[in-house]
């Protein structure tokens, strides 16, 4: 966001902590804020016949939450923090008003749901032509991208049920990984101890979403 349009939005900014598994608004809710992550990772979600919820997509810094409201203010899937952090929130109304009067504020908007469309995409591409290691580095150079520092608070289980695949899978990539000394693995935590050294091995999807680092 350009800081003379910052400057002008700053007093309709609130500044709040989000906390893991925190609900933002349910589906088919109007909501009154959208969001934009500080260093909390919120997901996008929608609902399962058995009665969990899928993610979508993982909104972090590079984005904002709410904006598929555009033309109105119903929300049709559940965003649900992912990752604990902080978040600035923005009333609807002047989000939308802003959107209606200034035309860069427009383009902001459009690149970064240009960007949401393709992160929603390319896991389907990436599982169909990349090994489940390259998958799973994808996914942690992704998701590390979207929050500050190098840790995630994250389990085995968790990134074996994004990605779909084996939770064994998960454990021998990340015994890899770690016996290679790119990250390191405690009880429900990831840290990146080299980031371009773990970057070098994620597949051409991840470079794709991210064309500044293409080589």
């Amino acid at each position: 966001m350009p800081s003379d349009k910052y400057e002008k939005l700053r007093p309709s900014f609130q500044l709040v902590c989000l906390e893991a598994d925190q609900l933002i608004f349910r589906p088919h809710e109007a909501i009154q804020f959208v969001f934009f992550p500080v260093s909390a990772i919120i997901a996008m979600q929608i609902d399962i016949s058995d009665g969990s919820s899928a993610d979508i997509v993982l909104i972090g810094k590079e984005g904002m939450v709410g904006s598929g409201v555009m033309g109105g203010n119903q929300n049709f899937s559940r965003a649900r923090v992912k990752f604990a952090g902080f978040a600035y929130k923005l009333p609807l109304s002047v989000f939308q008003s802003e959107l209606a009067q200034d035309s860069g504020f427009l383009k902001i908007w459009m690149a970064t749901t240009r960007q949401m469309i393709l992160q929603i995409a390319m896991p389907t591409i990436c599982s169909s032509k990349h090994s489940n290691e390259q998958q799973i580095v994808r996914w942690i150079m992704n998701t590390l991208d979207k929050t500050q520092g190098h840790t995630l608070q994250i389990t085995h289980q968790d990134i074996a049920d994004t990605l779909g695949i084996r939770r064994e899978s998960v454990t021998l990539t990340a015994g890899k990984l770690s016996h290679e000394g790119l990250i390191e693995v405690r009880r429900g935590q990831l840290e990146v101890l080299d980031r371009s050294g773990l970057e070098a091995k994620a597949c051409e999807c991840y470079r794709a979403m991210h064309p500044a680092k293409k080589h």
